[in-house]
This record gives structure tokens, C-alpha cells and sequence, in this order.
């Protein structure tokens, strides 16, 4: 139920779709009906959309497909499953031109800004951030100021694939699971000045929330099925599912929605929305 006065965003991550690997397919046809039903104001999906391999263009072709089963609007941005990696330790390789192309064929830009319920909502490469390609790093900063320009007092919420970092934005920590130093001490420079309240990721296939010098971090767990084994850093709630976003005004309400969440209510429960 929408809420008069109060917008509804719904955060996907880490689906790793592929027509071999079906049980990530019965996960987003779920989600796809929940979505279907609830008809949020937007999905956002921080990346890792393809299974596995940056190069597999038919898992970016299948993946393509199954996002535009969604009738209500949605924006993606990369993972490093579906352009390559950054330092340290990539998976698969670092980011490169051709993956990049790749991915904006099948998807689209991979960065957007949409204003939404009061507030100034901005996708990010993160893959972009402290790597390789210099000139499109240096491209996404300065196309960042300007969308930060036009939010004009807005909250802005940034969304991205790789976490900001691990426990707190002021960290020294350089590893793979979250975004290099540098660019860190920069968004941390945004959330001390009050331009940034809000930073939506994935990657760690748990669900985070922390507060940040002076944003909140939320961590948005894999909806593709993730198996226990391989949690290794243990930070957050290691499950399944997705995060709901209920935007007021200059507040923000998250709400873990996990499996058991996604099934369409009955008609009885439909009546009563």
C-alpha cells in the first residue's frame, strides 16, 4: 500500500540471472509479482544482474529480458559480475571498454538521476570508482556534481553496486568488498556536507544498515539464492530478498522485505489494500 504523501522504492541486488541457473529465475519471477502487485514508485537493482561472467553476452541478453517484464519504472546500474572488477583481488578481471559497451547496450546508461518524492535519486558506476578507466571515473565525478547542482536543496540518495565501505566512511579499509579510499573520503565529504543522506548498495549478499557520517548506509541482501557457505565476512543478515524505501519528505523508512515476503497476498489481504 502507498501511503498518501510518501513514495515507494524498492531496492534489488545481486539477482545473477542466466537461463542455466533457474532457481535465480523462480526468485525474480517472485519479485516480479510482488512488484507487479505493490506497484512501488521505482525499483532500483545495484548490479550483479548477470550470473556470472562479464563477457557471457547471453546472460546479458536473458537478464535484459527479464527486467523488462517490470511494468513500473525502473533504473539498474553495474556490477562487477556484469562489466569486471576493481582492485584489490578482481573477480573475473578488471572493468574494461568493452564490458562497459557491453553492459550499456543490453541496460542502458549506467548511471541516471531521477527526482522522485521530494528527493534527488542518482545511480553510480562503482566499478568505475579508484580503477582503471580514468577518463570515465573522471566523466562520472564531474557528471555527479552536476546532478548534485540540480537536486537544489533536495535529500539525494546515491546507489551503487559495491558498498561505500565496510563498518564506517571515515575507514582507511582497501579491499574488494567495498569502493577504494579515495573515492570514499570524497562521498564521505558529500555526506558530512548534508548533500548525501542516503547510500544504497549490494555486493555483500547481506543486509546492512549503518549510519555514516552523517548518512545512512543500506546494504541490500542478493535476491538471487545465495548459499550459507559462502558467507564469509558475516557483516549483516546473510538471506534473500529485497529493501523497501518509503520516502517522506526529507525521511527515509527501510524495511527488510526476505522470501517469505514476496509471495501475492490473497484476495482477502488484496481487499484490504
Amino acid at each position: 500500500m502507498n501511503l498518501p504523501n510518501q513514495t515507494t522504492v524498492l531496492h534489488v541486488s545481486d539477482t545473477h540471472l542466466s537461463p542455466d541457473f533457474p532457481a535465480a529465475t523462480e526468485m525474480w519471477t517472485a519479485a516480479v509479482r510482488y512488484i507487479e502487485w505493490s506497484r512501488p514508485d521505482l525499483v532500483i537493482h545495484t548490479g550483479d544482474v548477470v550470473h556470472d561472467d562479464p563477457d557471457d553476452d547471453r546472460d546479458h541478453e536473458f537478464a535484459a529480458f527479464q527486467l523488462r517484464r517490470l511494468t513500473t519504472p525502473w533504473r539498474i546500474v553495474p556490477g562487477n559480475h556484469d562489466i569486471g572488477d576493481s582492485e584489490p583481488d578482481p573477480y573475473r578481471g578488471l572493468i574494461s571498454q568493452e564490458r562497459l559497451a557491453r553492459f550499456r547496450r543490453h541496460f542502458g546508461a549506467d548511471r541516471w538521476s531521477v527526482a522522485i518524492g521530494g528527493w534527488q535519486l542518482i545511480g553510480l558506476n562503482a566499478l568505475l570508482f579508484d580503477n582503471c578507466l580514468a577518463a570515465e571515473e573522471a566523466e562520472q565525478w564531474e557528471w555527479l556534481e552536476e546532478r548534485l547542482r540540480e537536486a537544489d536543496g533536495r535529500p539525494v540518495g546515491l546507489f551503487m553496486h559495491k558498498p561505500p565501505a565496510i563498518t564506517s566512511l571515515d575507514e582507511g579499509l582497501y579491499v574488494n568488498k567495498s569502493i577504494g579510499v579515495t573515492s570514499r573520503a570524497r562521498l564521505l565529504a558529500l555526506a558530512e556536507s548534508g548533500t548525501v543522506k542516503l547510500i544504497g548498495s549490494g555486493h555483500l549478499h547481506e543486509h546492512v544498515v549503518l549510519f555514516s557520517g552523517g548518512a545512512l548506509l543500506v546494504g541490500a541482501p542478493a535476491l538471487g539464492p545465495v548459499p550459507s557457505a559462502t558467507a564469509d565476512w558475516n557483516l549483516g543478515l546473510r538471506c534473500n530478498g529485497l529493501v523497501e524505501y518509503r520516502l517522506s519528505g526529507a525521511t527515509v523508512r527501510v524495511r527488510l522485505l526476505r522470501e517469505a515476503d514476496l509471495g501475492i497476498p490473497s484476495a482477502a489481504r488484496r481487499a484490504d489494500h
